[in-house]
């Protein structure tokens, strides 16, 4: 379908750019005149695929997209147009934050719904946004779904902030002690070699393995720094395969410590996501289509789809729910009384709340534990190897005397 450029007069006298696909010039006329602004020139800028305007380097971070979300509900609060609100984001002093902006506003003024500008972004936006927009539009609710979406980024944020607070301490005290080994065997163990390696044989185990490794990392070091970078960079791109990243989150399911709080991450995440997407008007069953996006697991995938077909079947949610292993007991037990009481929406924030307090409790107790044992670890690793130094030399010591 060709894409067009167009350039228009509104109401307020103001000239507005704007792109938009359409079979024909008439189209793009008639669509701009449905909008109440005045055609001055449409023309065509070549054909293909609809194009968003924003290259995917140039989209905004996380918290710039949140900070986005909180701007534009409180200028459409305010009173002002969807449009003429984008088009005042549009001077924002974040470059990427403006051209997304142009960009939405683009859309918009070519016709579009501001959901269909979003899923134009789909790598940016999660699916449960663009539904609650869409849903939002719909009954006129746009700036309440904005707030809500808008509260929703900020909690979780502050969730995942505080799980790479927790991860990155254990990895700081393990990366610190590989550099003290490497420091060890490329400049300490050297100065000994020449009286280490005339008693080879009479050295205990460790020195003879500090030895060995620091003559062979001496000789091979560009090979093994080559290897290594090799290693990081194929985890890198192997991780940031969905399947991939769904295997690892299964993997650390399974450790016992782990799966707790692993379990309450994923009950918070469902039953949150639930409660957002039925309160801000999104039928339950496209609410659990969604949810099948959001779970990596392969195996509560699976018990996602088959509690969404029971229930395109016309089984009750509950029911259906109940039979799988999606959610513990007791979250299933809560989201009942939300489902008799005809307010499943508060009872599922109140249980994501409840598992979230959860999550945080276990975080606190499971990195309390591994920071003392890594630090008991990386005490031990340290320490022999400079204890079966320490051996040697006396040994040494002992014999010269």
């Amino acid at each position: 379908m060709p894409h067009y450029r167009y350039r228009a007069l509104t109401k307020a006298g103001e000239i507005i750019l704007g792109d938009v696909d359409a079979p024909s010039r008439e189209e793009v006329l008639r669509r701009i005149e449905y909008l109440g602004h005045l055609p001055v020139e449409a023309e065509i800028a070549g054909g293909g695929a609809r194009r968003s305007g924003i290259s995917s380097s140039g989209l905004p971070r996380p918290r710039e997209l949140t900070t986005f979300m909180r701007l534009l509900a409180l200028l459409l609060r305010s009173g002002l147009t969807l449009e003429a609100a984008l088009q005042t984001l549009e001077d924002d002093t974040n470059k990427a934050v403006a051209r997304f902006a142009g960009g939405l506003r683009s859309a918009v003024s070519g016709g579009d719904g501001f959901a269909e500008a979003l899923e134009r972004h789909d790598s940016i936006i999660e699916p449960i946004y663009i539904a609650m927009v869409r849903a939002g539009e719909a009954s006129g609710k746009l700036e309440v779904v904005l707030r809500a979406i808008v509260e929703d980024r900020t909690r979780r944020e502050q969730l995942s902030q505080r799980i790479s607070a927790a991860i990155r301490y254990p990895m700081f005290l393990v990366g610190s002690a590989v550099l003290i080994l490497f420091f060890f065997l490329l400049y300490v163990v050297p100065q000994f070699e020449s009286v280490f390696t005339e008693l080879r044989g009479k050295l205990n185990a460790g020195a003879a393995f500090a030895l060995t490794m620091s003559t062979w990392l001496r000789a091979n070091l560009d090979t093994f720094l080559g290897v290594c970078a090799a290693m990081l960079l194929v985890g890198w791109l192997i991780l940031r395969q969905q399947a991939a990243r769904a295997w690892l989150v299964g993997a650390l399911a399974s450790i016992p410590g782990v799966a707790g709080v692993m379990n309450d991450r994923r009950t918070a995440r469902f039953v949150g996501t639930l409660g957002l997407l039925v309160e801000n008007g999104v039928a339950l069953p496209a609410a659990l289509k969604i949810l099948r996006d959001i779970i990596t697991e392969p195996r509560y995938a699976a018990a996602v789809d088959q509690v969404h077909e029971q229930v395109r079947n016309g089984r009750r949610f509950i029911e259906a729910l109940a039979e799988s292993d999606l959610v513990p007991p007791l979250a299933v037990r809560m989201l009942r009384v939300g489902d008799e009481t005809g307010d499943l929406s508060a009872i599922a924030q109140h249980a994501a709340q409840f598992y979230e307090q959860r999550l945080a409790i276990g975080l606190d107790r499971l990195m309390g534990a591994i920071g003392p044992i890594t630090i008991i670890a990386v005490s031990i690793g340290v320490g022999t190897l400079i204890v079966s130094i320490m051996s040697a030399l006396l040994s040494i010591t002992e014999l010269a005397m």
